[in-house]
């Protein structure tokens, strides 16, 4: 019988668990768009900000989702002051990341699911997600949801002279 997919906390145990699939996430980002390079020290600062979401709990939220204790998605969320506007906080999806073999198995959904979960624990009614503008995958799946495009981010590369 296959173990059921669990979705819970992260904890500092699961911190070099999760940093490959943040850094696989990083990579799958370069190739939607090449102005999303993957730095040197990708690994270090995924463990770096893997740490500090788990020791900051007030301004992350930092879930996983596993099956017979092999991590097989993440989600960060960063908690955002929303200056000028009410309500005055704001979650943001900077990185969510299911391995590929776990697609379309109802993980993303249980994250998505715990996040909103936490949310409401926290009265944080705005839930916002980061993520290339390229990625299909992603815009049908939060449109899916229900999200909508609310801000829009044009970037590019000066060139050296």
């Amino acid at each position: 019988m296959k173990d059921k997919i669990v979705v819970r906390e992260m904890l500092a145990a699961d911190i070099d668990g999760s940093v490959d699939l943040i850094l696989r996430l990083k990579k799958l980002n370069g190739e939607f768009d090449s102005i999303f390079v993957v730095s040197d020290k990708a690994k270090k600062d995924a463990e770096d900000r893997l740490k500090e979401a788990v020791k900051n709990p007030e301004r992350h939220i930092s879930i996983l989702a596993e099956r017979g204790g092999k991590i097989l998605g993440v989600m960060l969320i960063n908690i955002l002051d929303r200056c000028y506007y009410l309500p005055e906080k704001e979650a943001r999806i900077t990185d969510f990341y299911i391995m590929p073999e776990f697609r379309r198995s109802g993980a993303g959904k249980m994250l998505i699911s715990r996040s909103y979960e936490e949310l409401k624990k926290r009265k944080i009614s705005i839930i916002t997600a980061e993520f290339p503008s390229q990625n299909l995958i992603a815009l049908r799946f939060y449109k899916s949801l229900g999200y909508r495009e609310i801000v829009g981010i044009y970037g590019k590369v000066l060139e050296e002279e």
